[in-house]
Order: C-alpha cells, then sequence, then structure tokens
C-alpha cells in the first residue's frame, strides 16, 4: 500500500512537469487526481496502523514524519485548487512528500506501548497542530524555492518552459508569505498545547527539553521574517531565502533534534 502511495506521488510529480510543457488541460487534471489517489492512500494507511494498535499516529517519530508528508500533501492539493495556476507546486513538492515516506519506511519502530504520560486529551491536539504548521511552513518554503528558480530565469532573460510553468513573482511571493501567516498561529497553539500539557505532567509549563527549545527557535524565527516583511518591507528575493534558511530550522527541530539530543519527545 505504501508503494502504490508512492507510486501515484511519482505519476502527480511527471503529471506536473509533463503540463509544463505540453499545457494540456488533462495533464493538469491528471496530475491533481494523482496526488489526491495518494493522499487518499496515505489516510489509508495512518487509519489502519491506527485501528490495528489503537494509537493515534503520531507518538513516534516514524508516524509522525508520515503525517508530515500527508500534511504538505493536503496543502499542495488546496493551494493547487484555490490559487489558479499553481499546478506547479505539486510538482515541487512531491519529491519533498517521497523523501519523507522513504525516510518513514526506513526508520525502525512505531509500534512501541504507548507510555501513560502521553495517554492525554491535549497531547495529540499538541502534536497535530506542530505538524499543520510544519506543512504551512514547507509549502512556504516550496513557493519561496520556486520564487528564486522563476526571479533567476527571467532575470537573465531566459523565457523557457520552467518560465511558463511556474505563476508569476507576485503570485509565488504572496503564496509564501500567506502560508507562513498561517503557519504561525498553528505553531503558536501547539506549543502553548504543548506547555499545558507539560505542566500537566511534570507540573511546570516549559522544562527546556531539547525539542522545546528548537520549537521555540523555529517560533522567533518566523516571528522575525514576519516581521520583517511587515516592518521592513521584505518582498521578493529577500523575503524568499529568509524563508527557506528558516525551513532549514523546521528540518533540524523535526528531525535532527531527535538524533543528536534525549529529551522526553520521541517525534
Amino acid at each position: 500500500m505504501i508503494l502504490l502511495t508512492i507510486i501515484f506521488y511519482v505519476v502527480a510529480m511527471v503529471m506536473s512537469v509533463w503540463y509544463a510543457f505540453y499545457r494540456d488541460k488533462k495533464l493538469e487534471i491528471a496530475a491533481l487526481v494523482s496526488i489526491i489517489l495518494a493522499v487518499i492512500l496515505q489516510t489509508g494507511i495512518l487509519l489502519l496502523f491506527y485501528k490495528r494498535s489503537e494509537i493515534f499516529p503520531i507518538f513516534s517519530l516514524k508516524y509522525a514524519i508520515l503525517m508530515f508528508a500527508w500534511a504538505l500533501a493536503v496543502g499542495a492539493i488546496l493551494v493547487s485548487v484555490i490559487f489558479r495556476g499553481t499546478t506547479s507546486i505539486i510538482g515541487f513538492s512531491t519529491p519533498l512528500i517521497i523523501v519523507l515516506i522513504i525516510v518513514f519506511m526506513v526508520l525502525k519502530g512505531g509500534t512501541r506501548e504507548l507510555s501513560p504520560i502521553f495517554n492525554t486529551d491535549i497531547f495529540p491536539v499538541h502534536v497535530i497542530l506542530a505538524i499543520t504548521s510544519y506543512g504551512l511552513f514547507a509549502l512556504s518554503f516550496i513557493s519561496s524555492i520556486m520564487y528564486i528558480f522563476q526571479e533567476t530565469w527571467l532575470k537573465h532573460k531566459r523565457i523557457m518552459w520552467i518560465t511558463k510553468w511556474l505563476p508569476s513573482l507576485f503570485i509565488l511571493d504572496d503564496l509564501a508569505y500567506k502560508t507562513l501567516t498561517i503557519g504561525l498561529p498553528f505553531l503558536t497553539l501547539g506549543i502553548i498545547t504543548g506547555a499545558l500539557w507539560a505542566n500537566s505532567i511534570y507540573g511546570s509549563y516549559w522544562n527546556w527539553d531539547p525539542k522545546e527549545t528548537w520549537s521555540l527557535i523555529i517560533w522567533f524565527a518566523y516571528v522575525f521574517i514576519l516581521h520583517g516583511r511587515i516592518s521592513m518591507g521584505w518582498k521578493g528575493k529577500k523575503f524568499a531565502w529568509v524563508s527557506i534558511v528558516c525551513f532549514l530550522f523546521v528540518i533540524f527541530g523535526f528531525l535532527g533534534v531527535n538524533f543528536i539530543f534525549k529529551g522526553y519527545h520521541n517525534f
């Protein structure tokens, strides 16, 4: 089932790129249908895990990664539907989604017994909010990469298939900004609910766990870029590069921290 999911994501990516060459509406629809089918299958995998283990699939790094990929895919679908002419977001999102699923397949674990400290009502809400914010930040990151590509090709006056495939610089800049502004409140709520959970378990709202510390660093990073946008007029290439750098903090906070530091977070 997981291999079939990857196949559908690959098909979505190929159809999206193929559409760039031939501009056939059928290819655009095929890309959208393929990624929707992939998300349906991925949802089935998550539900099957829950049915077998009776554990919501967010309590281990392995399944949190799969949830991250799911959130990014859903976001890419919504963007391509809501924003006209943004089918290329599928072509740029699917490689990262596929990499995340491969990491999910390689990692061991994910089925061990759930620790009692995580068996609370607020903890799943905390993780879902955090992963949703990461998915939105990933979309901002991808939009920023697309902006850099588009800006570079247009600057050198190389009007090729890729410049016709990608949305305008205005749309990409707006998309990177809007997904970031939506993602930040989700992260804020994720940190707040995490603090409430920590207080219910450990008797204090903040314990300087490595994951907690990095979530705070990520929060400040995105507040910084948002402040730069609103107060200092950061737009275009500058905003895109800062957004890319900020997402590197997200990747390290989500994956790197688990392998370098020890804490009570196992996702």
